[in-house]
């Protein structure tokens, strides 16, 4: 099967991630010519990763409507992300209000944690922008902007 991903924010190459465990093929499409870019910028350019409080008490922070957080945050916990980063070779630190953030202060390393994650050997990274996306009858088909031939068709799940 092949898994395409849109964008390699935060969110695409821990999708990317993900899907490599067992999809055949994983293509990210990004339109930016750095991967994470926004991440470099995140707390002051240090990267505040997650909170470390209970789940329980972040969603206890939602004043309206926190019942559609469930599924989310105990589907992929702060701890998930926190053993991610970590097995990918970066050391967090719990400051004041439990915020986590890498022991260097440094989010380019929050980056290349998640890129290691991210880009195995089934994964390919195409830097260009989605034009279109047409859903029928079960397949994606991508027309992109820079690349003129059409992409092969691939299933949702």
């Amino acid at each position: 099967m092949k898994i395409v991903v849109i964008g390699a924010g935060a969110a695409g190459l821990l999708a990317s991630g993900k899907a490599a465990e067992t999809a055949d093929e994983v293509v990210i499409i990004e339109k930016n010519d750095i991967i994470g870019k926004k991440l470099l910028i995140t707390g002051k350019g240090r990267c505040n990763i997650t909170n470390s409080a209970d789940i329980e008490d972040m969603i206890g922070q939602y004043p309206r409507n926190a019942k559609f957080l469930y599924s989310a945050l105990y589907t992929f916990t702060n701890d998930d992300i926190i053993r991610i980063i970590e097995e990918n070779g970066v050391k967090t630190k719990v400051e004041r209000g439990g915020r986590v953030f890498p022991v260097s202060d440094k989010s380019q390393d929050v980056v290349k944690a998640l890129k290691k994650y991210a880009l195995k050997p089934n994964v390919s990274l195409v830097h260009d922008t989605v034009k279109s996306l047409i859903i029928s009858d079960g397949t994606v088909k991508l027309s992109l902007i820079h690349i003129s031939e059409p992409t092969r068709p691939i299933s949702i799940s």
